[in-house]
Order: C-alpha cells, then sequence, then structure tokens
C-alpha cells in the first residue's frame, strides 16, 4: 500500500506565488467554461454574500496552518460556495442553514479542505491530530467532534455530488498575468506572483464589498447580475490591480492591456476599469 502524504508537511517554494510557468494549462475553447459558469451564476443568484467572506478568511488561515497550496486555497473557497448554492437551491429555510453553517463553519471549512485535497491528489490527507490541534487553539468555544466532522464531510460529498469546483478566477488570473504583465517586463515574476495572491485573497474575501460598491451606478439589474457573475472580467480586474499596485504607466495599461483584456472578456474596456478601482478603494 502507498504511502499516503500528509498536506501538513509540504511547503512547496510555488505555494504563496501565481503559477505563471510557460504552460498555461488551458485547452483551446477555455472560455467555454467561464461562460458555462457565468450562466450558472445567472440562473441561481442565491445570497452568499454574508456567508464567504467569513469564510474566505477562514479558509485561507487554515491553509496556511495546514500549508497546503493556494490551487487548493482557493479551489476550496469555490466549493464552499458552491455548497451554499446547491444547498440553497433545495433548501426550504435558507436561514436555518446559513445559521447551522456560520454556527459550524471550522467543521465544513476542514471537511472541504479534506475533500479538495483528496480530490487533487488521491494519496494525499490531513493530519488528523493537526485538524484537532488547530481547531482547539483557533476555535476554544467550538467542541472537537470527529464524527461531527465525518458527518458534515460525508454531507458535503453528497450535496455536491462528489464533485468539488476547482477555481476558475485563479486560472484566469494566472493566465491573463502571463500574457499581460510578464511579457511586458513590468515588474519580476516573484513580486507579481506573491502579490497576485495576496490581491486574489482580497478580492475573494472583500468580493461582495466590491460589488456593492459599484451598485448605485447601475441602471439595469439584470446586465449587472451577468457582470458579477462573469469571472473572466474579475480576473481581468485584478490583473489590472496587480499593474496599478506596480505602478504601471497608466497610458501602456489603457492602450494595451486594458484593451486587450476587454476584447477576451467581451466587455467594454471602463467596465474593467471601474471595477478595478472597485478593488483597489477596498484595500487603500
Amino acid at each position: 500500500m502507498e504511502k499516503q502524504t500528509t498536506l501538513a508537511t509540504v511547503n512547496s517554494p510555488t505555494d504563496t506565488v501565481l503559477n505563471l510557468s510557460t504552460d498555461s494549462g488551458f485547452y483551446t475553447d477555455w472560455k467555454y467554461e467561464y461562460q458555462l459558469d457565468t450562466e450558472q451564476g445567472i440562473a441561481n443568484p442565491y445570497p452568499t454574500d454574508t456567508i464567504m467572506p467569513a469564510a474566505t478568511r477562514m479558509i485561507s488561515t487554515l491553509c496556511a496552518f495546514f500549508k497546503l497550496p493556494h490551487s487548493i486555497e482557493f479551489s476550496a473557497i469555490d466549493t464552499l460556495e458552491q455548497l451554499v448554492i446547491e444547498t440553497l437551491k433545495k433548501d426550504a429555510s435558507p436561514d436555518k442553514f446559513a445559521e447551522n453553517v456560520v454556527e459550524n463553519l471550522p467543521f465544513y471549512v476542514i471537511a472541504i479542505l479534506s475533500l479538495v485535497s483528496k480530490c487533487f491528489n488521491a494519496r494525499t490527507i490531513l493530519d488528523p491530530a493537526l485538524q484537532k490541534q488547530i481547531l482547539q487553539a483557533n476555535f476554544p468555544d467550538l467542541e472537537w467532534n470527529e464524527q461531527k466532522l465525518a458527518t458534515i464531510e460525508f454531507k458535503v460529498m453528497k450535496t455536491l455530488n462528489y464533485k468539488v469546483s476547482q477555481s476558475l478566477l485563479l486560472g484566469a488570473v494566472e493566465r491573463f498575468t502571463k500574457e499581460d504583465i510578464l511579457t511586458r517586463g513590468i515588474a519580476r515574476k516573484d513580486f507579481v506572483g506573491s502579490l497576485g495572491i495576496k490581491l486574489l485573497r482580497v478580492v475573494y474575501a472583500q468580493k461582495s464589498q466590491i460589488y456593492a460598491s459599484l451598485k448605485p451606478n447601475v441602471k439595469c439589474q439584470d446586465l449587472f447580475t451577468r457582470f458579477k457573475s462573469n469571472k473572466l472580467i474579475l480576473a481581468a480586474a485584478t490583473v489590472t490591480a496587480i499593474l496599478k499596485f506596480c505602478a504601471a504607466d497608466e497610458e501602456l495599461v489603457a492602450d494595451n492591456v486594458v484593451k486587450r483584456l476587454s476584447n477576451d472578456c467581451f466587455v467594454e474596456p471602463k467596465n474593467i476599469t471601474l471595477l478595478r478601482d472597485a478593488i483597489v478603494n477596498v484595500i487603500r
């Protein structure tokens, strides 16, 4: 029997930077998956904003304790959000469900991190002893219960039909970063990579606040829902925010980067710029 790897002992040099190798990892019609994701977001506009900010911060914190790579971190965030959506689609009492998730959030996060880790690498497990240690140290009011954790993990797998959500936002940010920052020699690869991960964590945690700041100027709610559901546009805005913090030439960014990204996202350049400014504003 092959020995299973305990993720708590893994600490790759790329854990805290974007994957900016020359291999994009995207297939020819890579935008099709994003189109499907956008359509799903439009069809299922369930209110996850109240749960996700705290959940994303907790996932990032626990991933740091377990020394999990950011690919698992961001995929776990998307998987948790998908769990909320799938449950709200079937649950007649969303308020009760939300209350249950909030009360047991650390258990849900651990369960999803375990599930996503196994899907990324079937030989990988989270160290049970470390799970207990981390929960007791960081959530002293939450009584450790191994059976409860196992029950929640099974419930999560069943609700998601044993599927996890790989982070489309991370994938698009990495692709756009390689094509629109590194090829122009604007900043060092390691600086852009580490900054990109930190910025993505802010975008995930503050996504509801970012979009809420734009809503007062929206005339058509349906178009705004489509805009908010499109991860390609959010990725493009995140990449241009990286350039903003790199103090890149504004004219160069507007004439080259934003214009090309707008063509990739099928959106007016000004919409990417507005979303970029909303991202920057939640940091400042």
